[in-house]
Formats: C-alpha cells, structure tokens, sequence
C-alpha cells in the first residue's frame, strides 16, 4: 500500500504526522517507511524532513537534496537538476514491492508545482495511493478544503481522508472545524478526522490516524 500525505498548503504538519502513522504501523507489527522525494532548504547531508521520516523508520531513503529554500522545482531550476517524475515514480515502485505500507511525504499542497511541467495532483494520478490531505484547524479551513477536493474531482484524483492537524495559532475557529467539515454536503464521501496537538510519539497511538491505513 501507498499512503500519499500532501495538504493545503505549506507547514500544516505533514511530516508530523507522516512520521507518527509510519511509526505506529510499526508498533503493530506492520512493516512501514517513510518517504520524501525531494526536499528543498537542505543546508547540509539531510534535510529536517528527511532525516524525521529516517528515524520514524529506523531506515534511510533516497531523498534529492536541493539547497535553495524555495518550492522544489524552482530550488532544481537553479542548481540545473531535472526532477524526473517517471525515476521517481519507479523508486515509489521499488520502496512498495519491499515494503507492505510506504508513507510518502509530498513537498507542499497538492496542486504546487512537482516539476517544470506537472503539478503534484498530476504526478499523483499515476500512481495507486491512498491521499491524504492535511489541514490546519483555523479559520479558512473550510474553504481551503473544499477547493482541494472539488479541484482534484476536477482531474479525476480520488482523495481518502482529510486530515485536521492543530495550528501553531488556535483561533476562534480551532475546534468546530472538523465537525462543520464532516456536515459540508460537497465532503461527505470522504473520511475527515482530526488528530490532537502531541508529539510524534504520542502521535503512534492515535487510533483514528492509524485506521487511516487500515485496508
């Protein structure tokens, strides 16, 4: 199975929680890596989120390392570096027939750009995999996710679940989002759940995050 784990947007906890789903399918025995196929901002051997899915999976991946702190393909286009969607979709094939789940950990939401010419939704479409979007529970969540999920039925992407991970900043929204989320007629055939503010570690035992991967 392949888990796809991309959001709204940029620095809504996806690699929070990526890490806490692969470290709690290995808790119940299940055998789990985490994945990020690019990463930009790396000033040094690993990037942050690299190296967290490593040591939630106690194994590294092959992660492109780009150093310019911008979206991916703009970090590649300046260091002369292709990202080649098909290899990376070959090594997603490599890591699945060795591993029973791979949790892949996507740079960005899911209609920024993977490369100079497909978008992540579109590389995503090629691919068998559970996505799972994650949210920030604040004020504008709930357009935010109603544009990424009538946008991806625009491309013909079935999404699994939305995710509604706690802000840095609670608001005065935080806390009735996932209930007004679960009552929008545009989203009730999809899964939406929401995971407390904890670390990852306390994150492994989250039961309704962990039946996100159940088959």
């Amino acid at each position: 199975m392949i888990i796809a784990v991309t959001g709204t947007g940029t620095g809504v906890g996806k690699t929070h929680l990526a890490c806490a789903l692969v470290g709690g399918l290995l808790d119940r025995g299940t055998r789990a890596i985490g994945w990020k196929p690019v990463e930009s901002g790396v000033d040094g051997a690993a990037g942050a989120d690299e190296a967290l899915l490593r040591e939630a999976s106690g194994i590294a991946t092959p992660t492109i390392r780009l150093r310019a702190p911008l979206s991916p393909h703009l970090a590649a286009r300046h260091e002369g570096i292709e990202l080649d969607a098909a290899a990376l979709r070959e090594t997603l094939a490599e890591l699945a027939a060795r591993w029973e789940v791979v949790v892949v950990e996507l740079a960005g939401g899911l209609f920024s750009p993977f490369d100079d010419r497909i978008d992540i939704a579109e590389w995503l479409g090629a691919i068998d995999a559970r996505v799972l979007v994650v949210a920030p529970d604040r004020l504008g969540v709930l357009h935010d996710v109603t544009a990424v999920v009538r946008a991806s039925a625009s491309v013909g992407l079935a999404l699994h679940a939305i995710v509604l991970a706690p802000p840095a900043l609670p608001d005065a929204s935080t806390g009735t989002n996932l209930d007004e989320l679960r009552a929008r007629p545009a989203l009730r055939e999809l899964m939406i759940t929401g995971v407390r503010r904890a670390s990852i570690a306390e994150l492994r035992c989250d039961a309704a995050l962990l039946a996100l991967a159940t088959p």
